[in-house]
């Protein structure tokens, strides 16, 4: 991997939800098509996504997307930044396209080339009559483009001949996840769009961040913890970050308002399942560790090298501490000190660790 938006490409491709072999659909769709025929073309419009997402990695340049060499240009750089809103591009022109027309009974859908322009305009896509010639490659096509141009008061026609149920779908999906303020579901092709109606979108829970990751069992731990911190009356609220979302857990709605001193971090770091954890006293809980099963204990005796305030003896967020004969440095500037993949059998211990530590006072 050379370029960022190869990186970025290949993430996009593996955010794309996994959806289960039954899901509910609205009957507000069903007004349009069966259910059979939406999940149909849910699933074809899945593989073009897919498959586009592919295409970016492998051919960036022929997708007409910049390429900033990883190796010249930083993490936080600005060509690193236009990289990642770049990986998002294809998914913008099907999502404007989703929106601004109107389906037709055939399958089609209809778009004024002026509002076209504007919507474009409006998501920064320049160029759309070159793109909307690389989505032949996927099967779909745009009638009214004259030599790659979209002239004023047209109709702009947008089809998928081999099977019309993927635009009824890109329909549906655009439209909620416009009105519902889901852009990055529309990106991600969460099923779960389809199951309220055009303008509810029920999603504020766990699944938020646990839908993206690949293991059943860590989608249950993660369902696990939450339903375990909000019986513990803990707040939380998403986060975003480069790499994936997040919700962060707080004990007092203070702290939430001021979005900071969260205990639990559940995060998507790059569609795996991360938990991080803040404890300022491991005096408190040490005893308690020394009791906690294998698996536990070895995720307490990991040492990080820290930072460079550590190094420079000015850090005031790292911990030290001592377990089985091993001194162990935990970080903290960034995050919160503590980093693990807990398992359905184990959560329990992390979070009744930190209760144990007390953090702050209430």
């Amino acid at each position: 991997m050379k370029y960022w938006i190869e990186r970025w490409s290949q993430l996009r491709k593996k955010e794309l939800i996994s959806y289960p072999k039954e899901f509910p659909i609205h009957e507000a769709y069903k007004a349009m098509c069966t259910q059979e025929e939406l999940k149909s073309g849910f699933v074809e419009l899945h593989e073009i996504f897919t498959h586009c997402y592919e295409d970016i990695l492998n051919d960036p340049v022929g997708m007409l997307l910049p390429i900033y060499d990883m190796n010249e240009y930083g993490y936080f750089s600005k060509e690193a930044r236009t990289s990642r809103e770049e990986s998002y591009k294809y998914a913008k022109i099907f999502y404007v396209l989703g929106y601004s027309g109107e389906l037709r009974e055939n399958g089609e859908l209809c778009i004024q080339a002026d509002k076209l322009k504007e919507q474009c305009k409006a998501l920064k896509i320049t160029n759309i009559g070159a793109f909307l010639n690389i989505l032949g490659n996927y099967g779909i096509l745009a009638e009214g483009v004259v030599n790659g141009k979209i002239k004023s008061n047209t109709d702009i026609i947008i089809s998928f001949p081999d099977n019309k149920n993927v635009i009824s779908a890109l329909y549906i999906l655009a439209v909620k996840s416009k009105n519902t303020a889901h852009f990055k579901n529309f990106c991600r092709l969460n099923y779960r769009l389809f199951e309220n109606d055009w303008s509810t979108m029920e999603y504020d829970g766990v699944e938020a961040v646990s839908d993206l990751f690949r293991s059943e069992q860590d989608r249950t731990a993660a369902r696990l913890i939450h339903d375990e911190l909000i019986k513990r009356n803990y707040c939380y609220n998403f986060q975003d970050w480069n790499e994936g979302p997040q919700i962060r857990y707080y004990k007092k709605e203070s702290d939430r308002n001021r979005n900071t001193n969260a205990d639990f971090w559940i995060t998507s770091m790059d569609t795996e399942f991360i938990l991080y954890f803040r404890i300022k006293n491991m005096d408190k809980v040490i005893e308690y560790i020394k009791g906690c099963p294998g698996s536990v204990i070895d995720n307490f005796s990991v040492s990080d090298n820290g930072c460079s305030n550590r190094i420079l003896g000015t850090c005031t967020s790292g911990i030290s501490y001592q377990l089985n004969d091993k001194t162990i440095w935990r970080c903290g500037c960034c995050n919160p000190n503590f980093r693990i993949t807990p398992s359905i059998w184990d959560y329990l211990y992390y979070i009744i660790a930190v209760d144990m530590a007390g953090n702050r006072k209430e």
